[in-house]
């Protein structure tokens, strides 16, 4: 008679429990609670802390610390502060441009591979020109050759040129 009262206590508590966890679930996903956002017209003041950085004029040096040998090289020491600000200098890289190859790739996208654990094959799901086709590696179809097969990408071999093509 008592384990039954304890059995009805405790299978209360824990649907209580779980009905908070569902109700504050629930709760986020449908209503908009807009009580804790404070006023809407409340101006705020944000002050950004500025971090100074120091930097530094350095100066050749003619003796070697470590070997304790004298001789004229580029070796430089921190000498002293020069100023309490410091640049960024931006460095500009021209881009190379990529050479255009006059083969006209066929439209690729890559779908992933299934696994077979009888036969330890893959077989590699691929759209080609909006034609869905199940490859094997180094099996080739209108003289396109999957060459390696990476958890993201493969890479695809057509006419004498190399693509890696992405999971989409």
């Amino acid at each position: 008679m008592v384990k039954k009262k304890i059995n009805v206590i405790l299978i209360l508590i824990v649907l209580g429990l779980w009905g908070t966890i569902g109700y504050r679930a629930l709760n986020r996903l449908f209503f908009k609670n807009e009580a804790g956002f404070g006023k809407p017209n409340q101006k705020i003041n944000v002050t950004i802390n500025q971090i100074n950085k120091d930097t530094f004029e350095l100066e050749k040096i003619s003796r070697d610390p470590f070997l304790n040998k004298q001789y004229q090289s580029d070796i430089v020491l921190i000498k002293k502060p020069i100023s309490t600000y410091s640049s960024v200098k931006k460095v500009i890289v021209p881009k190379i441009p990529k050479i255009m190859s006059n083969i006209n790739w066929p439209t690729l996208v890559y779908y992933g591979y299934i696994g077979s654990k009888e036969k330890n094959e893959e077989l590699i799901l691929l759209k080609i020109d909006s034609k869905l086709c199940k490859l094997k590696l180094n099996e080739p179809i209108n003289g396109l050759i999957i060459k390696k097969k990476y958890k993201d990408s493969i890479q695809v071999f057509f006419n004498s040129e190399t693509k890696i093509i992405r999971l989409k």
